[in-house]
C-alpha cells in the first residue's frame, strides 16, 4: 500500500509499505478512503516534536471496514467507519471517570512510538484498536456528507469540545488562531448559542473564513485584539477565550482578552516543557483554565449529530483537495499557510 512517511523534518515521501494486519481481536482493519492534513501534523514534520524516522502520518481518517477481530460487536466487513484520532482503552481509571484523553494506555495515530506506536491514516489501509470504543458509523442519513464527517475524528471535536466545556449560551466567545481548530471552535459556539464570537488571527484569508462563519474578524498584525475584544463587551473582557494555536504568543493575547472570572480553554497543542506567562493576572482574574487532550470518544457522538442535523458544518474550512501521491507539496503549503485544510484521497 502506499502511505505518507516521515523520514526527516521537512521531508515527507510517499512510499510502498505492506498493508497493516489486526493483531488484537478488538481491532479493526480500514481501507482508507479520506484523509486529512492536521495542525498537530505539523509538530513532528516541523521537528518540534522529535520521533523515530519512517513514520506513516495522520490521524483524521474515514473508510471502509475489510477486515474485523472476532472480539468486535459493532462494526463488521463493509461498514463505513470514522475513528477518534486518540484510541483510548474504554476501562482504565481515566476512561471510567469520562477522560479518555487521559486513558493510562491512551495512543494517538502518526506520532510514533513515545505516543503508543500507532501507524497513521495517511495510508491506503489503517488499523483501528478498541475498535468498539474508538470508532464511529458513518450515518447514511441526515445532511451530513464524509467531508464533513471526516473531522469528527478529530478537529471538530475538538473545537466543539472547547466551547462545550466552557461556554454558556449567550457569553461572548473570543477564539485566538483561525486555523482548522479554531474555526471549528467558531462553529461549535455559533451552534452552541453564543451572543458573539471574535477571531483573531493575522492571515486574511482565514479571517475571511471566519467572517463567513458569522464571527467578527480581527487582525491582529493591525489592530490591538485587547482593544477590540473589551470594546465588544463593555470592557468586561470575553467570557471564553480559546487558544486554538498551541504557542506562548497566542497563549499571551488569550490571557489578555479573558475577563475576570471568565474561562481560558486550550485546545492548541503545546510540546514545550516550560513558557513565561503572566501567572499574576491569571490569579487575580479568577481564570478557569480547561486544556490537555480532547477527549474525543467523549464528545464525538453529539459531533455527528450536529453535522446530520446541518448545524455544523465543517467540511465549509477545505480550501484544497489533493491525491495522496502530492503529500510532499500539501504539507509544504499547509505549513506555508497557504491552504486552509488540505483533504487526501488515498486512491490518487
Amino acid at each position: 500500500m502506499r502511505a505518507v512517511v516521515l523520514r526527516a523534518p521537512h521531508h515527507v515521501e510517499v512510499a510502498e509499505l505492506p498493508i497493516p494486519h489486526i493483531t488484537s481481536p478488538t481491532d479493526i482493519l480500514i481501507q482508507v478512503e479520506q484523509t486529512a492534513i492536521c495542525g498537530t501534523d505539523l509538530h513532528p514534520y516541523e521537528g518540534r516534536l522529535e520521533l523515530e524516522p519512517d513514520i506513516v502520518l495522520g490521524h483524521e481518517f474515514l473508510g471502509t471496514v475489510v477486515d474485523a477481530g472476532n472480539a468486535v460487536n459493532q462494526f463488521t466487513e463493509g461498514d463505513r467507519v470514522v475513528s477518534s484520532c486518540v484510541a483510548s482503552c474504554g476501562s482504565c481509571y481515566q476512561c471510567r471517570r469520562h477522560q479518555p484523553g487521559n486513558c493510562a494506555g491512551a495512543r494517538i495515530f502518526g506520532l510514533g512510538m513515545a505516543l503508543g506506536d500507532l501507524a497513521g491514516g495517511q495510508a491506503e489501509y489503517v488499523v483501528v484498536p478498541n475498535a468498539d470504543i474508538n470508532a464511529r458509523h458513518i450515518p447514511a442519513n441526515g445532511t451530513a456528507c464524509d467531508d464533513d464527517i471526516l473531522f469528527a475524528g478529530d478537529i471538530m471535536t475538538t473545537g466543539y469540545e472547547a466551547i462545550a466545556r466552557a461556554m454558556f449560551p449567550g457569553d461572548t466567545v473570543a477564539v485566538v488562531g483561525a486555523g482548522p481548530v479554531g474555526l471549528c471552535a467558531t462553529m461549535a459556539a455559533g451552534a452552541l448559542g453564543a451572543a458573539q464570537v471574535i477571531v483573531i488571527d493575522k492571515v486574511a484569508a482565514r479571517l475571511k473564513e471566519a467572517e463567513n462563519l458569522g464571527a467578527s474578524a480581527v487582525d491582529a498584525a493591525q489592530n490591538d485584539p485587547a482593544d477590540a475584544v473589551l470594546d465588544a463587551t463593555d470592557w468586561r473582557g470575553a467570557d471564553v477565550v480559546v487558544d486554538a494555536v498551541g504557542h506562548e504568543s497566542a497563549l499571551l493575547t488569550a490571557i489578555s482578552l479573558v475577563r475576570a472570572g471568565g474561562t481560558l480553554s486550550i485546545p492548541g497543542v503545546y510540546n514545550e516543557d516550560a513558557i513565561t506567562m503572566p501567572f499574576g493576572e491569571l490569579y487575580l482574574k479568577g481564570v478557569k483554565v480547561e486544556m490537555g487532550v480532547s477527549h474525543i470518544t467523549e464528545y464525538i457522538d453529539e459531533v455527528i449529530a450536529l453535522n446530520c442535523a446541518g448545524r455544523l458544518r465543517p467540511s465549509a474550512i477545505i480550501s484544497h483537495r489533493m491525491g495522496l501521491s502530492q503529500a510532499p507539496e500539501a504539507y509544504r503549503m499547509f505549513e506555508a499557510r497557504e491552504a486552509t485544510k488540505i483533504v487526501l484521497d488515498p486512491r490518487s
